[in-house]
């Protein structure tokens, strides 16, 4: 029977493979990792470093904590949330990140539900992938968010046709304007020609589109039903709080 904390959501698995990613980078940083910087129109993974160990996965597992069921009881009685907090009583996480990343790790990690899938049905060659249900003013986020999180070490995502002899390419293509939350036709008449562009390569090809989507029929035509990415529930929004309102990634879900 699942304990107060855990979460039985089929992509809990890849969520903490990402977020773990997410603050190992961010811990890292300042400007060896920013989800905000690229090379040009190239998006790449960041060095991960070595495989954690088994100790340090068992430490991240969300019903690993020191108090026992009659301390938890008492502070969820008065109105503290025994699992959140450190040794210290805080529960301020060590690494402040930036809500809407995490939350778009995690929106990712659902809809994929798992990294075995998201590699191969996302990545083998010429594979083409529609993602929808992409908010306008989240689409950078998600293009980024795939190629520093979810591609393995080697890859790179392109934003526009790659050029020279690069084969480990994921080419993201989106409707982009700057500085807008509207996205105007001119944005997807210039993602249709993109596509158009991208489907004459041997590389894989992601899509990523806000529902409803005004694409041209002939378009629509060649391309596979989308994916949708997944929305905001219950399942997300604990975990996302396991990460802004705790110091130990885990949390009462009771």
């Amino acid at each position: 029977m699942p304990t107060p904390t855990s979460s039985s959501a089929p992509w809990a698995r890849y969520g903490r493979i990402l977020l773990r990613r997410l603050r190992q980078a961010e811990s890292a940083r300042a400007s060896e990792f920013d989800l905000d910087a690229t090379e040009g129109d190239v998006i790449a993974p960041p060095e991960r470093g070595a495989t954690p160990s088994a100790i340090e996965l068992l430490d991240e597992l969300e019903a690993s904590q020191l108090r026992d069921a009659g301390e938890l009881d008492a502070l969820r009685e008065a109105g503290a949330d025994g699992w959140a907090l450190d040794a210290t009583g805080s529960d301020q996480p060590a690494h402040i990140i930036a809500p809407d990343r995490i939350l778009m790790a995690l929106r990712l990690a659902a809809t994929f539900t798992t990294e075995e899938r998201f590699l191969a049905d996302g990545l083998r060659p010429r594979a083409l992938t529609v993602l929808d249900g992409v908010e306008p003013h989240a689409l950078d986020g998600a293009a980024k968010t795939i190629g520093r999180l979810m591609l393995p070490q080697g890859w790179s995502a392109q934003l526009r046709a790659p050029h020279g002899g690069a084969t480990k390419v994921l080419q993201v293509i989106r409707p982009y304007e700057i500085g807008t939350n509207r996205l105007p036709d001119h944005a997807y008449a210039r993602a249709e020609s993109e596509i158009v562009t991208a489907l004459a390569l041997p590389h894989p090809v992601m899509v990523l589109l806000p529902a409803g989507a005004p694409l041209s029929a002939s378009l629509r035509r060649v391309l596979p039903p989308a994916l949708t990415l997944a929305p905001i529930d219950r399942e997300i929004l604990l975990a996302l709080l396991a990460q802004t309102h705790s110091a130990t990634g885990k949390i009462d879900r009771a």
